[in-house]
C-alpha cells in the first residue's frame, strides 16, 4: 500500500534512517530525454554517502526547491550537478543538500536502472547535442514567423 507524505517529511524520516523508498514524478523537463517529466516516475532512496559522478539526485536547494539533476563533479566534499537537458551546470552543494539518489526510472511498462557512467557518457553528448538542437530551433522559428508575416502580408 502507498501512501501520500510531503517531501520534506520524507526527508526528515530519511534523516532518522527510517524512510522508505519515494516513488515521485518530475514537474520538469530538466532530465529530458531520459526522465521525461510528468510522465516518468522515479524511485529515490535517502542517500547515506557522497553520490559518485553520473548519479541522479534529488538535492534542496537554498529557496527550498528541490531538483533532481545529475552529479557532474565531486570535489572537498561538495557536488556539482547539471540537468541533462540544461544548457548550464547547476551550482555547488554540499551532501547536507543531497536527499535521495534515483535508483529506478519507470516509463509505462519499462524499468530503467540509471547507470553512472553511460549517463554521464549520455550526458556530455546531450549537452553538446542540445546546444545545437536549440540553434536549429530558433533558427525554424524565426524563419516560420518570417514566413507567417509574409502570408499575412500577401493575403492583404
Amino acid at each position: 500500500m502507498r501512501q501520500s507524505i510531503s517531501v520534506q517529511e520524507w526527508h526528515r524520516l530519511a534523516s532518522e534512517g527510517d524512510a522508505p523508498p519515494a516513488h515521485i514524478t518530475l514537474s520538469g523537463y530538466s532530465m529530458n530525454p531520459l526522465i521525461r517529466g510528468y510522465r516518468d516516475f522515479v524511485t529515490v532512496v535517502p542517500v547515506q554517502s557522497m553520490p559518485a559522478k553520473g548519479d541522479i539526485v534529488m538535492i534542496c536547494e537554498p529557496s527550498e526547491r528541490y531538483v533532481m539533476h545529475r552529479v557532474w563533479d565531486v570535489r572537498d566534499g561538495m557536488i556539482q550537478t547539471w540537468g541533462d537537458n540544461c544548457s548550464e551546470p547547476d551550482g555547488w552543494f554540499a551532501q547536507e543538500n543531497i536527499w535521495g539518489k534515483v535508483v529506478l526510472i519507470e516509463r509505462g511498462r519499462h524499468r530503467i536502472v540509471p547507470d553512472p557512467e553511460k549517463g554521464l557518457k549520455w550526458a556530455r553528448f546531450w549537452h553538446k547535442a542540445g546546444k545545437s538542437y536549440r540553434l536549429v530551433q530558433r533558427y525554424k522559428n524565426g524563419v516560420l514567423h518570417r514566413i507567417k508575416k509574409l502570408r499575412v502580408w500577401v493575403k492583404k
